[in-house]
C-alpha cells in the first residue's frame, strides 16, 4: 500500500501514485485530486499566501492530472479568486452532474459532497467526518445554505429547483447571441503570425476575433479574460508552446459549456497533455499558415455555423 503523505497545495492527506520520474511525485490528494509535481515546483509553491493555494487548488480540482513545474508557475500564482456567486455556480454543475435526474433530492449524508468537489479518491472514516464538518460548517455550508438557494436554485433539504435546472441549461448553450470568438495561445513574439492567421480564420467565418492583450483596459489582465470568455460565442484555443494559462482559459471555456477548437504546431504536438489528446486538433505547420487559416474556418463553420460578419461578396 502507497505512504501516506501531504499534498504540497492544500497539506491534507495524499499518496504517491505511479513511479517517481524526472524529479516529479503524482499525487493522489483527497481534496486536490490527482496532479504531478516536480520537486523544485513543491518548494516554490510553500512560499505561496494562503490564498494562492486556494486558487491553485480549486483550479487543479478541474484540470486532473496536470503536471505543476516551475514554468507554468507564473500563471497559476496569478489565478483570481473567485466569488462567491462563482464558487456557487461551481458547486451547482457538480451537484447536477452528480444527481443529473431533475427532482432527485441531494443525498449528503453519506459524504457525496467530496465526489461532487472533484476529490480524488474515499477517506477513511475519521477524515470523512473531519471533511463533512470542514465543508458543510465552513464556507461551503454557506454556499448550500445561502447563495445556492437564494440565487441558483437549490431548495431546501437540498434539491435543485426548476429555476436551478434553467440556469444549467443557460450555462450549456453558451452565449448564442454573441459574435465573438476568444482566442487562447502564447503571447510571444515567435508566433504572430499565426495570432494574425488565426484572427483571419475567425473573421473569415463571420466572427469578431478578440485577444486580451490587444484590448484596451484597466483591470487585472486574469477579470478581463474571464469575463472575455464568459461573454464569447466559442474559444480557440492553440497548445503551441504549452503555456499554462491557455490551459487554464480552456477549462474555464470547457466549464461554462463553450464550445472549443483546439490547435497546435505539428512539432509541439506530441508535448501536448495527455488528457488533451482525445480532442481532434487542427494540427498547423510555420511554412502553411494560409492552410491553416482554411482549416480554421471550415472548422468553425462546420461545428459552430456562419457567424453574422460574413463580409458581403
Amino acid at each position: 500500500m502507497a505512504e501516506e503523505s501531504k499534498c504540497p497545495i492544500c497539506l491534507k492527506s495524499a499518496t504517491p501514485i505511479g513511479p517517481y520520474l524526472g524529479g516529479n511525485t503524482k499525487l493522489s490528494c483527497i481534496k486536490c485530486g490527482e496532479y504531478e509535481i516536480g520537486n523544485i515546483a513543491a518548494h516554490e509553491i510553500s512560499n505561496w499566501t494562503p490564498q494562492q493555494l486556494v486558487n491553485l487548488s480549486g483550479w487543479i480540482r478541474e484540470n486532473q492530472n496536470f503536471k505543476i513545474v516551475s514554468s507554468n508557475l507564473k500563471p497559476l500564482s496569478e489565478l483570481r479568486n473567485l466569488s462567491v456567486g462563482e464558487k456557487a455556480e461551481k458547486v451547482l454543475i457538480r451537484l447536477a452532474q452528480k444527481f443529473p435526474k431533475p427532482g432527485e433530492w441531494l443525498d449528503l449524508s453519506r459524504g457525496v459532497h467530496l465526489e461532487f468537489l472533484s476529490i480524488g479518491r474515499a477517506a477513511d472514516n475519521d477524515e470523512l467526518r473531519f471533511l463533512m464538518r470542514e465543508y458543510l460548517h465552513g464556507e461551503m455550508g454557506f454556499l448550500l445554505m445561502h447563495e445556492l438557494k437564494e440565487v441558483l436554485g437549490v431548495e431546501e433539504n437540498y434539491k435543485i429547483s426548476p429555476k436551478g435546472w434553467a440556469y444549467l441549461d443557460s450555462l450549456r448553450h453558451g452565449n448564442p447571441n454573441s459574435q465573438i470568438g476568444f482566442i487562447a495561445m502564447w503571447f510571444d513574439s515567435s508566433v504572430d503570425l499565426t495570432h494574425e492567421t488565426i484572427e483571419a480564420g475567425i473573421r473569415s467565418s463571420g466572427y469578431e476575433p478578440l485577444r486580451i492583450d490587444r484590448k484596451e483596459h484597466n483591470n487585472k489582465i486574469d477579470d478581463e479574460i474571464v469575463a472575455g470568455i464568459r461573454r464569447t460565442k466559442f474559444l480557440v484555443a492553440d497548445f503551441t508552446g504549452h503555456r499554462g494559462g491557455v490551459y487554464f482559459e480552456t477549462g474555464f471555456a470547457t466549464g461554462l459549456g463553450l464550445p472549443v477548437i483546439w490547435l497546435c504546431r505539428q512539432d509541439e504536438l506530441e508535448k501536448t497533455h495527455f488528457d488533451t489528446r482525445q480532442y481532434n486538433f487542427i494540427v498547423w505547420e510555420a511554412d502553411k499558415l494560409a492552410e491553416l487559416s482554411k482549416a480554421l474556418q471550415n472548422r468553425i463553420e462546420a461545428t459552430i455555423g456562419r457567424g453574422p460578419l460574413v463580409e458581403k461578396s
